[in-house]
């Protein structure tokens, strides 16, 4: 397996550390001692809304998957990196079938306009985000890295007005892997959720509808929806096509936002396998988890 914590030098040259840090509990010594921590954390596997404290919203876990919320969820995150806890992140999911994570972030920056979506252009965007993504490459090189490319959109930017959210789907040539860069933004009265979709290409080709369907899990609680906004509500001070053009990686000069949106830019986001997985530990994992007999379990007809 390829060492995990090469991909803090690639987050780091995008300005991924947040402004804002958390009080991040040291990592654990050893690999061994972070596959106990990681089984130990408190998953849930309830099949049931959860509460998102930061979001004011739910999250409905379906068949599957388990959840991490909270301080867990951060954690989780940071041992397996060694980076810093991001204080935006609310909840991790996880599919114990496929290694499919999905990572929920919520920032409070306000109502975001959607006026301007037509300004986005995706072709011109692809270009920033490959551009971005070729000077990088000369850090990655100096670390002895190969270098890496963006194959181009699997879905351009897509604007779903009836739920509110926009998503876009690219793959990342990172050596002989390939990856998945999949992004889906939630809109709020009061801000947004970032949901970050992370697997192998092969994984996302297999499932490729299961984003949508995840994300359709998500939901703002009343009055803190999108549709709840009143005349006098704090707006963002963006709109949804910069807000876009900047978190796919695109061109921070040209949108003015790189100082207010460090740690947004997922380019270069490697796979997150769990260290437990990759040293054969994820069967006692899966046993934890999903070893006992649930009625719920068994009678959720939605497998993704």
């Amino acid at each position: 397996m390829k060492n995990l914590y090469t991909l803090l030098a690639v987050l780091m040259i995008f300005g991924i550390a947040t402004a804002a840090q958390a009080v991040t509990p040291s990592i654990p010594a050893t690999q061994k001692t972070i596959n106990e921590k990681i089984i130990n954390l408190p998953w849930k596997y309830e099949l049931k809304k959860y509460s998102l404290e930061q979001s004011n919203s739910t999250f409905k876990l379906t068949r599957g998957y388990s959840l991490l919320l909270g301080d867990a969820a951060r954690h989780y995150d940071h041992m397996l990196q060694g980076t810093e806890e991001d204080p935006n992140t609310e909840a991790l999911v996880f599919n114990h079938n496929t290694g499919v994570q999905l990572i929920l972030s919520y920032y409070p920056d306000g109502y975001v306009s959607l006026e301007n979506w037509e300004d986005l252009d995706a072709d011109i965007l692809m270009q920033e985000i490959s551009d971005n993504a070729k000077m990088i490459n000369a850090e990655r090189a100096q670390n002895n890295i190969p270098p890496l490319r963006i194959g181009g959109w699997l879905q351009k930017p897509r604007l779903n007005e009836d739920n509110h959210s926009v998503s876009w789907v690219f793959d990342v040539i990172d050596g002989d892997e390939t990856t998945v860069n999949a992004v889906s933004i939630k809109l709020g009265r009061k801000g947004y959720e970032k949901i970050t979709w992370v697997s192998s290409y092969d994984n996302y080709l297999k499932s490729m509808d299961a984003l949508a369907f995840l994300v359709d899990q998500h939901k703002f609680n009343e009055d803190h929806r999108y549709a709840d906004y009143s005349l006098g509500d704090q707006m963002a001070a963006f709109g949804i096509a910069s807000l876009v053009g900047v978190t796919a990686g695109g061109n921070p000069q040209k949108v003015g936002l790189a100082a207010l949106y460090a740690g947004l830019v997922a380019i270069g986001k490697k796979l997150l396998v769990p260290v437990l997985i990759a040293l054969g530990t994820f069967g006692a994992f899966s046993r934890k988890l999903f070893g006992r007999k649930n009625p719920k379990l068994q009678t959720d007809p939605i497998q993704v």
